[in-house]
């Protein structure tokens, strides 16, 4: 009796553990993905790239500084955002 409740309970933690495993391997190999996807936006930011920034604002680069950027909008507007915030440069 007892050794079915043992057997039981290891076969438990061992598909508990297996499960946690496959989560972390998922999760990281996303998270390398995205670690790349953004450094590659940050190499290859230029003046005059058209971006789109997190809140969803489109313009272009107008001055890039170390931690921010200066985006020019449609109404010819500059607007200072941190350069963390840029999602995606539209080609």
């Amino acid at each position: 009796m007892w050794q079915n409740i043992l057997y039981s309970s290891i076969a438990v933690i061992i598909i508990i553990v297996l499960i946690i495993l496959v989560v972390y391997l998922v999760n990281m190999r996303n998270m390398k993905q995205q670690k790349n996807h953004y450094r590659e936006i940050h190499e290859n930011l230029k003046i005059g790239n058209k971006v789109i920034v997190l809140n969803g604002i489109y313009g272009s680069v107008d001055k890039i500084n170390e931690d921010t950027i200066d985006l020019k909008v449609k109404s010819g507007a500059i607007i200072e955002v941190s350069r963390y915030s840029i999602t995606k440069i539209i080609k």
